[in-house]
């Protein structure tokens, strides 16, 4: 796979595996510790977040906040 997050960065800059390529403006990549043992992976990204380059917090992350936080590792 990669070595390393900016390796993956990289290699999405010009990926046309889904339909979003066509419409898209900007890959929008996330946010987070990129340190984690555990990733929570979206949505695709909305007209919004394609504007601004980033991942913005939806009703969604709220909902599932509480589960989240009961999970045990």
């Amino acid at each position: 796979m990669y070595d390393n997050w900016e390796e993956l960065e990289k290699s999405i800059e010009n990926c046309n595996k889904c339909k979003l390529y066509r419409t898209r403006q900007n890959i929008v990549f996330g946010v987070g510790n990129k340190k984690a043992k555990i990733m929570f992976i979206g949505e695709g990204p909305g007209a919004d977040e394609d504007r601004l380059r980033r991942t913005i917090r939806r009703k969604s992350r709220k909902i599932n906040g509480p589960s989240i936080q009961n999970v045990r590792h």
